[in-house]
């Protein structure tokens, strides 16, 4: 409910709904706007090493490491020690 609400305040605010900007006049507004960022995490490679970057984040998110695409794949048995690009999704 909450993001139908902001979604309609937002098309009215900038004029998709606002019949003086449908008439070709110019409106101007101002809004304020803030934000809180929920999480913090650290990536951390090595000096010259191939191994997985670690990853840690400040209130436990979750986070998967894999190897980027196009990098050296390895059998489904293997581990993937040995790639030059990683691709880290939060």
């Amino acid at each position: 409910m909450k993001k139908i609400a902001l979604g309609a305040l937002l098309l009215s605010v900038f004029g998709f709904a606002n019949p003086a900007i449908a008439a070709g006049n110019a409106v101007a507004t101002t809004m304020q706007v803030s934000f809180v960022i929920q999480e913090a995490c650290t990536v951390r490679v090595a000096d010259g090493s191939h191994a997985a970057p670690a990853v840690s984040c400040v209130h436990q998110a979750p986070v998967q490491v894999s190897a980027a695409a196009g990098a050296a794949q390895a059998e489904p048995s293997q581990t993937v020690a040995s790639a030059d690009s990683w691709q880290i999704y939060f």
